[in-house]
């Protein structure tokens, strides 16, 4: 509450700075580029660092067994469906 509500002149600039980044990193060389990006920004934002893989790295406990590699896959891909 009371936060400012971003103004279209702050949305169009912060537009601009990310096509250009997308330019720079050759995101639009290729067809498909934009579309791996965007894979790749979905699996940063739900695989890694995300409360599968904390479990996976976190020693087990009473109420939860080791998360192997394999199960974290699982997980990770049944989220992400």
């Amino acid at each position: 509450m009371g936060e400012r509500q971003p103004m279209k002149e702050d949305l169009q600039e912060t537009l601009g700075w990310a096509r250009q980044r997308l330019e720079e990193l050759g995101v639009f060389a290729t067809e498909d580029g934009l579309r791996w990006a965007a894979a790749h920004g979905l699996v940063l934002s739900v695989w890694h660092n995300g409360p599968i893989e904390d479990a996976h790295a976190s020693p087990p406990t009473s109420r939860r067994e080791a998360l192997h590699d394999g199960t974290m896959f699982a997980h990770n891909t049944w989220l992400t469906r």
